[in-house]
């Protein structure tokens, strides 16, 4: 047996054990040195999430539409991921182009209408709820007032701002400079990492095959081989779970934002462009996405006319049962492989650790992780045989049952290693060879 107490395990723990506390010590400095390597990294994880989501098209272009290119003529073969690649990319900047022509003028204009008549608004809105606060003393002989409710809130707010300190004209002039520049920083750094982005995409997606073969030789030798089918195993479920599923939920998404604009412009109600981006952004998140987009867009609704709130609310109802039933299972499939009240704890978790990441990557992570412990889980059942497989059945469980089984098994074992001994040292129980050994190794002086 291997032992674990060498000295090489030993420093190897004194090593790692000072590693962290320096890093318990500081924390500041490692989470600036993470912060930096992120923002260097930015572009080549947004670079990579953009090649991934376009591999599923591009792969349609070499296969389907250029995909018999060069079976007669060797020449015109070396074109297939050329054109394939500024087809896709193509077909991206035109759906971009279009989204912006289109979506975009409409958003701009709802957003303005919203603006302006957000006065109005208000003031049905102070009319709703004063009309339910007097319906409520009426009923319950209470003394509710929106007025006063409104004074006591304005008058917390007048604290707060005479809690603080007045600042000099100097100190509000360069507030307002740090404000701009810090804005136009952000402005420039996002406009590079988008740009970078797209270029270090084109480069993930024309060689990919080479950065893939690369890859795998640095696992085959660094990972020992022994390792190496897990390692594959948990790639090849996280493209499946993960990858795939975040791909289509996107179509999906964008679908369900299309078809919510189409809807609720045949039924002329306000603000469709808007609402259907938010609708189809949310859908995103799993489980909460429709209740995200569904009811801040259900309460401006309400503000402009009530009936329009209630054909807005039956038209997203409708909209979702086909989604549930019908879009997504042909889209995405069974991929997650996990039931709702999974979903509903891996967002909840996800949000709560990561934020917004974590509520769209949360179900996917989750999944994989739940497909790798319940392959497991079923290999641990199926090693222990019968009596495991009737653990589970809980019409037929009987722990005495199970137990003296148990024992009769642990009893044969022993059983037959006794006999296998005795066959090979030759003796039977009187200490002369066995029946059976004698007719395996007859005696060289009998007759034969």
């Amino acid at each position: 047996m291997k032992k674990l107490l060498t000295m090489k395990n030993l420093l190897i723990a004194i090593t790692f054990t000072v590693f962290l506390l320096f890093i318990k010590d500081h924390l500041d400095i490692v989470g600036n040195i993470l912060s930096g390597l992120m923002g260097i990294l930015t572009p080549f994880l947004i670079g990579f999430l953009i090649a991934y989501i376009l591999n599923f098209p591009y792969k349609f272009f070499c296969n389907k539409v250029f995909g018999k290119m060069g079976t007669k003529r060797k020449f015109f073969k070396r074109f297939v991921k050329p054109l394939s690649l500024i087809s896709t990319f193509l077909l991206a900047f035109a759906i971009i182009v279009a989204l912006i022509l289109i979506v975009v003028p409409q958003i701009v204009t709802n957003v303005s209408g919203l603006a302006k008549n957000m006065p109005e608004y208000m003031q049905k809105a102070y009319i709703y709820i004063d009309g339910s606060f007097k319906w409520i003393n009426s009923i319950f002989h209470t003394s509710f007032s929106l007025d006063n409710t409104l004074n006591q809130f304005m008058e917390e707010i007048k604290k707060i701002l005479n809690g603080q300190n007045l600042v000099t004209t100097a100190d509000a002039t360069k507030n307002v400079l740090d404000f701009l520049t810090n804005i136009i920083t952000n402005t420039a750094a996002g406009v590079y990492n988008v740009v970078m982005s797209v270029i270090i995409s084109i480069y993930f997606l024309a060689s990919k095959e080479q950065l893939c073969r690369l890859v795998k030789r640095l696992a085959v030798a660094f990972i020992p081989i022994k390792f190496l089918p897990k390692v594959y195993e948990v790639v090849d479920i996280t493209d499946t779970k993960c990858g795939r599923f975040l791909v289509g939920d996107i179509l999906d998404s964008a679908l369900i934002g299309l078809l919510t604009f189409i809807t609720m412009s045949i039924f002329q109600l306000p603000y469709a462009a808007l609402i259907a981006v938010l609708v189809g952004v949310s859908n995103v998140v799993p489980f909460f996405g429709p209740y995200i987009g569904g009811i801040p867009s259900a309460i401006i609704l309400l503000l402009v006319n009530p009936m329009d709130m209630v054909w807005f609310i039956i038209i997203i109802f409708l909209i979702q049962q086909l989604d549930g039933n019908v879009l997504k299972p042909k889209i995405i499939g069974n991929q997650l492989g996990i039931s709702s009240f999974w979903v509903l704890f891996s967002v909840v978790v996800g949000g709560a650790l990561f934020g917004i990441p974590g509520f769209v990557l949360g179900t996917p992570i989750f999944a994989v992780i739940y497909a790798l412990i319940g392959k497991r889980v079923k290999n641990n059942i199926e090693s222990k045989g019968k009596i495991a497989q009737e653990a589970l059945d809980f019409e037929v469980l009987n722990y005495a049952k199970i137990a003296a089984e148990q024992r009769a098994i642990r009893e044969a074992k022993e059983h037959e290693q006794k006999e296998k001994f005795k066959r090979i040292i030759g003796l039977n129980k009187d200490g002369k060879k066995s029946a059976d050994d004698e007719e395996e190794f007859p005696d060289e002086n009998s007759d034969k």
